[in-house]
C-alpha cells in the first residue's frame, strides 16, 4: 500500500487517541448548553438552534475544500484544526452576545472538519492487516471524548457557570496544536511537500464501482444511526414513561460502551476480516432492535440499548477500513471528505423523514425503519468483498 508507516506504531496509536479526544471534547456539550445560552441571552429556541445548525453547515461545505488540501498538507491541516477548536473555546469563555457565541461555535466545527481527513490518512497508512485496528484506536479516542466534555461541564456548571469548562479545554487544545505540529512536520513531511493529484484528479478517482458502493452503504447505515440516535430518548419518554433525567442517563451510556465498541471492531476487523465482521456487526443490531420494542423491564432496554451503541462503534473502525480499502492511497483525505458529507446530507434527510413517520405512527416506527434500511447495508457489504477480491 502507498504511503504504509514503517513504524512499531504505538506512538502512532497514542497520537490518533489522544488528538481525536481533544478534538471531540466539544462535541456532546451544545445539547447541554442549548437552554441555559437561550436563557441567558434571551432568544428563542430557533435562534439557539442555529448554534447547532449553522456549524453543520460549515462541515458539509468545507469537507470537499479539506480532503483536497490535506492529501499535500496533513500536518498542516491537522494543526490548524486544534488552532481553530482552542480560538473558538477561548471566543466562547468571553463571549456575552449571540454573534461572537455563534462565530466560536463554528470554529469548533471548522476545527473539527479540519481534523478529520488528515487523521483518518494517518490511521489509513499502517500495515492492511493493521487498519482496522488503528481505525478502532483512532475511535476509542473519540468516544472518550464524548464523555469527557459533558462530564466536566456537569461538574463545574453548578459552580462557575456553563464557561467554566472552556477555561479547561481551551488551553489545552491549543497546547494539543503544538504537540501535533512538532510530532507530525517529520512524518508527514514527506507527503507534505508531495505534489499528490490535482483537484480534478482527485474527485475523478472518487468515481470507481467501489467508492460509490462504499458510500451508498455508509450513508445507509448513517441514516439508520442517526435515526436511532435521535429518536430514540424520545421513544424512552414518550413510549416507555421514563423521566427525562432517566431517558438522558442511558443515552449517556454510549460514549463509554462505544470505548469497548472501537476496540472490539479494530481488534476483530485484523483478525477476522472486515467485510465479515461489518456484516456480523450489522446482523447483531438488527435482531437487538427487533427485540427492542418487546421487552417489559427498563433495565433490559437499557442493556440493549448500551450494546446497541457498542456496537454502532465497533462498526466505525470497520467501515474506515472498507473506505480505505476502495479508495485511492494519494487521495485517503478527499475520499474521506467527500464520504462525510454524503453521510451528513443523508443522515438529516432521513432524520426528518423518520420524524413524519413517527408523527403518523409514533416513535416506535424508528425500529422497523431501522431494520429494514440495514439489509441493502448488508447487501453492498458483500458486494465491496467481491469487488475487492477482484482487483
Amino acid at each position: 500500500m502507498e504511503n504504509t508507516i514503517d513504524v512499531n506504531g504505538r506512538s502512532i496509536l497514542a497520537f490518533l487517541a489522544s488528538t481525536h479526544f481533544m478534538i471531540h471534547v466539544y462535541t456532546m456539550l451544545f445539547p447541554v448548553l442549548i437552554l441555559p445560552i437561550q436563557e441567558e441571552l434571551g432568544i428563542t429556541l430557533v435562534q439557539a438552534s442555529l448554534l447547532a445548525s449553522v456549524p453543520r453547515l460549515i462541515n458539509v461545505v468545507l469537507y470537499i475544500p479539506t480532503g483536497l488540501v490535506a492529501d499535500r498538507r496533513p500536518s498542516l491541516i491537522l494543526t490548524a484544526s486544534f488552532v481553530s477548536a482552542g480560538l473558538g473555546a477561548l471566543l466562547l469563555t468571553v463571549s456575552r452576545s449571540f454573534a461572537p457565541i455563534l462565530l466560536g461555535f463554528a470554529l469548533l466545527s471548522f476545527g473539527g472538519t479540519l481534523y478529520h481527513p488528515p487523521s483518518l490518512k494517518l490511521a489509513s497508512g499502517f500495515p492492511p492487516d493493521r487498519v482496522s485496528f488503528a481505525m478502532g484506536v483512532h475511535n476509542m479516542g473519540s468516544s472518550l471524548g464524548f464523555a469527557a466534555g459533558p462530564l466536566l461541564l456537569g461538574f463545574m456548571m453548578p459552580l462557575w457557570g456553563w464557561r467554566s469548562s472552556f477555561y479547561v479545554w481551551a488551553p489545552l487544545t491549543l497546547l494539543t496544536a503544538v504537540i501535533s505540529h512538532l510530532y507530525t512536520r517529520n512524518r508527514l513531511e514527506s507527503r507534505d511537500g508531495s505534489a499528490g493529484p490535482s483537484p480534478i484528479q482527485g474527485m475523478r478517482a472518487l468515481l470507481t464501482r467501489g467508492f460509490l458502493a462504499v458510500a451508498v452503504m455508509s450513508m445507509v447505515v448513517e441514516a439508520t444511526f442517526s435515526v436511532l440516535f435521535t429518536f430514540v430518548p424520545a421513544y424512552f419518554t414518550l413510549e416507555r414513561g421514563m423521566s427525562y433525567s432517566l431517558a438522558s442517563l442511558i443515552s449517556g451510556l454510549g460514549p463509554l460502551t462505544g470505548l469497548v465498541g472501537s476496540f472490539v471492531g479494530g481488534f476483530s476487523g485484523d483478525r477476522f476480516g472486515k467485510y465479515r465482521m461489518a456484516v456480523a456487526v450489522l446482523l447483531t443490531e438488527a435482531a437487538l432492535l427487533l427485540y427492542f420494542p418487546f421487552s417489559s423491564s427498563l433495565l433490559v432496554l437499557a442493556v440493549i440499548y448500551a450494546l446497541y451503541r457498542c456496537l454502532q462503534s465497533a462498526f466505525m473502525p470497520l467501515l474506515n477500513s472498507i473506505i480505505v480499502a476502495h479508495s485511492d492511497p494519494t487521495n485517503i483525505s478527499l475520499s474521506f471528505s467527500a464520504n462525510f458529507v454524503a453521510v451528513n446530507l443523508f443522515g438529516a434527510l432521513a432524520t426528518t423523514g423518520a420524524s413524519m413517520l413517527i408523527e403518523a405512527n409514533g416513535t416506535g416506527i424508528i425500529f422497523p425503519f431501522a431494520i429494514i434500511a440495514t439489509m441493502p447495508a448488508i447487501v453492498l457489504i458483500l458486494l465491496l468483498r467481491r469487488l475487492e477480491g477482484a482487483k
